[in-house]
């Protein structure tokens, strides 16, 4: 079963789109793509999210992008 977000496939597809212009403006590599994303996401969970639910949102976050890039799972 697909998991529905309350955000709007056309939200979401601006600030990618936004954070992703970015990074091709400033040339930035590979590498300094994801420290940057990866900076911003250590920025977010430490002062968005209690302290007691810091390392479980940041396994759940880990979890979803390994999902994301392991593709489709086969039955």
């Amino acid at each position: 079963m697909p998991i529905v977000s309350k955000y709007s496939t056309d939200q979401i597809e601006k600030i990618v789109n936004a954070l992703l212009d970015e990074l091709r403006q400033q040339q930035a590599t590979t590498e300094l793509s994801l420290m940057c994303l990866g900076n911003s996401i250590s920025h977010i969970i430490n002062t968005h999210v209690p302290e007691a639910q810091r390392a479980d949102v940041a396994r759940q976050f880990g979890q979803a992008l390994i999902d994301a890039v392991s593709g489709p799972k086969s039955s």
